[in-house]
């Protein structure tokens, strides 16, 4: 369940440049929509930045941070750098249908220069979108304009739970009250100003023991901003304490390929760039990359060999190079818009009849 402000006929059409832009904008909750939208040959079309990585002040039940052995793999911090931002934005083409997923290992607001690496994004790359994820703690209202004033499209702030409790059982913090208000508060100043932008988004986590209480969440957040909705919990490489699926992938004899290694990918703030935003969290992982941005452009990387063959372990899912994937259930977030063959999986093609086949609605978008 969720509360969407519609986007206005005009916005679509003006974002509308390619076939993928039609799908995203017009075809999105169709089978159809979802071929034409998630397979990215070329480019990733969500590219997740991590600005800054340290350790996170929240220890969140259903992520890798509640683990002390991943909390201890940042306790230094690292910064990106000017140059770094540099070379990503130019190896993004200026294309609506491409985004900048903004955030961090840590929390996003901590990074001093976000305004100024976001004014200078919208600034060379105004039509690619550029979202950015918070746990809203640190959203004064000076920040929220200077994120304003930068260009950002939208900003997403991760409330978790529908009241304080549910939230200090996931967060383990006593924080709930705080970002309510901030939410509050920005929905206040974005209205009293006349802003458009940032798009502002909170949800909160859709697990069989928080299903109940999705909809009066949806239904009070609803007043204040542009989209609130529950986001269904996977599991994500390890167990989720006191949270169960609320909508479970089928079993694994019926399980398919997962779509992000042709849909996006992460570079950490040195520049590397890695196979999954998931490969952030795992030890086995934590300094795998395929390339970094400063030595190559993110095309060149996104063709290399070890990413073929990464692409190739998921079409056959012989993935035992890849215990994170293997163990990873985020493959049934997204819509199912493969073919079995003998020899594993391929790209379904667009038939006519999935023009007026509904897409599963939690998924693909």
């Amino acid at each position: 369940m969720s509360h969407v402000r519609p986007r206005p006929l005009f916005e679509k059409l003006r974002t509308t440049r390619s076939l993928k832009g039609l799908a995203q904008n017009f075809l999105l909750g169709t089978m159809a929509g979802q071929k034409l939208f998630l397979r990215a040959d070329d480019l990733p079309r969500v590219v997740n930045i991590s600005f800054h990585e340290k350790t996170c002040f929240y220890s969140c039940t259903m992520c890798p941070y509640a683990e002390q052995a991943v909390r201890d793999m940042y306790r230094t911090r690292s910064e990106m750098s000017f140059a770094t931002l540099e070379n990503i934005v130019a190896s993004m083409p200026n294309d609506p249908y491409y985004s900048f997923d903004i955030s961090a290992i840590g929390e996003t607001l901590q990074f001093e220069n976000l305004a100024p690496f976001v004014a200078y994004m919208k600034a060379e790359r105004p039509r690619v979108n550029t979202i950015l994820s918070t746990n809203g703690v640190l959203l004064t209202e000076r920040l929220f304009l200077s994120l304003a004033e930068s260009g950002l499209d939208s900003i997403q702030i991760s409330l978790f739970a529908e009241n304080a409790a549910d939230h200090e059982a996931i967060t383990k913090t006593k924080t709930f009250e705080k970002v309510a208000e901030n939410i509050r508060r920005i929905s206040r100043l974005k209205k009293a100003r006349g802003l458009e932008r940032p798009y502002v988004q909170t949800f909160m986590m859709e697990a069989k023991e928080t299903e109940a209480r999705v909809a009066p969440f949806v239904a009070y957040w609803s007043r204040f901003v542009d989209k609130a909705f529950g986001r269904p919990i996977y599991k994500i490489g390890r167990p989720i304490e006191g949270l169960t699926p609320a909508l479970a992938g089928p079993p694994s004899p019926r399980r398919y390929p997962c779509i992000v290694p042709w849909y996006s990918t992460a570079i950490r703030a040195n520049g590397d760039v890695l196979h999954c935003y998931m490969f952030h969290w795992h030890p086995g992982t934590k300094d795998a990359r395929i390339g970094n941005i400063n030595e190559k452009p993110l095309r060149e990387i996104w063709g290399d060999p070890e990413f073929r063959r990464f692409r190739a372990a998921h079409r056959s899912l012989e993935l035992g190079d890849y215990p994170v994937c293997d163990s990873c259930e985020h493959w049934s977030a997204y819509t199912d818009v493969w073919d079995r063959t003998p020899g594993g999986f391929s790209f379904a093609p667009v038939r006519l009849r999935d023009l007026f086949t509904r897409a599963p609605e939690h998924r693909g978008g």
